[in-house]
């Protein structure tokens, strides 16, 4: 998961050789949300460098050959790193000074500024993937749960199932549950109780998952860059992103994912906080005292 709020930092490496061609190492971290926006990230960089090309991607989800670096790389690497912003300009200018010849990124790069989505879609073959199509009657919502309700990160936090079934009872559309909903812990038990009429997508890979989201005509996004990078990729009539975490910019301006503009999105501000996962919290998630509210870009502090 992406840490600190600290920036990207450069370091430059200068150490003999050449070659006519730069290779982008990416350094994988995470789960595969995160390794995705590495990826697309890495390719951002090969476009500003001439001669670039990634390496190292770790992607087997999407049947991406993991191609390995020259032995030579490591001479006079420009080391990319941190979390997610970085001045593009001063990347490419230790090139255009030769004062670089490869590249080692170990980040997470997840602003909306460094990438055309068009361009991103076609890095993430979809046709291959069997994955059910949820139409226009349903609300597909995806739940991140397991590996979060320790309260590990206070930047990653379930959503209440008040925000669930406000969204399914104001739309008029049948809840449809897909991701981290088979796992057996109290979050997941009060779920199906709280919703029994409601649909449960099958237990799935995580590329099934993400497809199911990606199909989906109205979807409601996690706090994650799992989640998100499937319902901004989708061509959903509908997207509900909660701001909350990682995804509010009030707690992590060094993230930006809020897309402005897009007609799609319906954006609800939550207020949770750092999650912490306390019985007093908790409590609060399962008795409907968390409040949210749909808002518009504008009235949020960038």
């Amino acid at each position: 998961m992406p840490g600190s709020r600290s920036t990207g930092s450069i370091r430059c490496r200068l150490q003999g050789g050449s070659m006519r061609r730069v290779p982008i190492v990416m350094r994988p971290l995470g789960g595969m949300g995160n390794r995705m926006f590495q990826y697309m990230f890495s390719h951002v960089l090969a476009g500003r460098i001439p001669g670039g090309y990634v390496c190292n991607a770790d992607l087997p989800e999407w049947s991406i050959a993991k191609l390995r670096p020259p032995l030579v790389w490591r001479y006079r690497a420009l080391r990319v790193e941190g979390y997610h912003r970085y001045d593009l300009d001063t990347i490419a200018a230790a090139f255009r000074e030769k004062r670089a010849r490869s590249i080692l990124f170990k980040g997470f790069a997840q602003r909306l500024g460094y990438y055309d989505r068009m361009e991103v879609s076609g890095f993430f073959d979809e046709r291959a993937v069997d994955a059910p199509t949820y139409g226009d009657e349903f609300l597909v919502i995806h739940v991140r749960a397991g590996d979060i309700l320790d309260g590990s990160h206070r930047n990653y936090c379930p959503m209440p199932f008040a925000f669930f079934e406000t969204l399914s009872r104001d739309s008029g559309r049948k809840p449809v549950f897909v991701g981290q909903v088979h796992d057996d812990n109290d979050y997941c038990r009060r779920l199906r109780q709280r919703f029994p009429d409601a649909a449960f997508a099958p237990k799935a890979s995580p590329l099934t998952d993400f497809e199911t989201l990606r199909r989906a005509s109205h979807v409601v996004a996690s706090v994650g860059s799992f989640a998100w990078l499937a319902c901004w990729l989708s061509s959903a009539r509908t997207i509900h992103l909660p701001v909350a975490g990682i995804l509010d910019p009030a707690i992590r301006p060094d993230i930006d994912l809020l897309p402005p503009g897009d007609a799609r999105y319906r954006f609800h501000k939550l207020d949770i906080g750092d999650w912490t996962a306390s019985a007093e919290q908790l409590a609060a998630f399962y008795g409907d005292a968390i409040k949210f509210r749909q808002i518009e870009l504008r009235q949020l502090a960038r």
